[in-house]
């Protein structure tokens, strides 16, 4: 299954970089000829959806918009949860579309989005001060949520036989979408990853 783990967020805003600094745990713990891509973004919305096309399977990384809960504390959401309104900081976004509307866009156009798409969400405490490290509390996370995203590789993800959904490229042929819920890396503007300096 082509899987594709996406952290998000800014390294230069203390905790807004957490979604990037879990995804290097997981690069750094994943054997070196695994099949998983691992990439970090600071991009939302169209741009967003854009680096998902091509996947069968999603996980993103994000810090929760400050006021979900406390600090260094995380969820695990599905699809359903972030079309309910459950943003994360970088899945909407106020000068572009949600990730979600994207999605939807990209699916009426017959574009391969995922079919399997989990978000893990991590409650922050200060996503505006520049500062190259997260707060204490955010950091003692890191390797929890880690940890976290490396068990979700292991499962299996329920439903990929065909349902009602999205569509999804899957061997070259159109798939529904569950809608459910060792170099640092950046977006590139063909959607690719190139080193990210710091």
């Amino acid at each position: 299954m082509k899987t594709l783990v996406l952290g998000l967020g800014n390294p230069i805003l203390t905790d807004d970089g957490v979604g990037v600094w879990v995804a290097e745990a997981v690069r750094k713990a994943l054997p070196p000829d695994s099949p998983v891509e691992i990439c970090e973004i600071s991009v939302g919305g169209l741009r967003l959806m854009e680096r998902m096309l091509g996947y069968e399977r999603v996980i993103l990384v994000d810090a929760f918009q400050p006021g979900h809960g406390e600090a260094g504390s995380f969820r695990r959401l599905t699809y359903q949860e972030l079309q309910a309104g459950s943003p994360t900081q970088h899945t909407a976004c106020a000068h572009d579309t949600s990730v979600v509307t994207a999605l939807e866009a990209a699916h009426r156009m017959g574009l391969p989005v995922p079919r399997d798409i989990v978000i893990f969400a991590i409650a922050v405490e200060d996503v505006i001060d520049f500062g190259e490290k997260p707060t204490p509390a955010v950091a003692a996370a890191i390797p929890r949520v880690a940890a976290a995203v490396l068990a979700e590789l292991q499962r299996t993800p329920p439903g990929l036989a065909e349902r009602p959904g999205l569509t999804a490229v899957d061997s070259g042929k159109a798939a529904p979408l569950q809608r459910q819920g060792t170099t640092a890396s950046a977006e590139v503007s063909d959607g690719g990853c190139r080193p990210l300096v710091l």
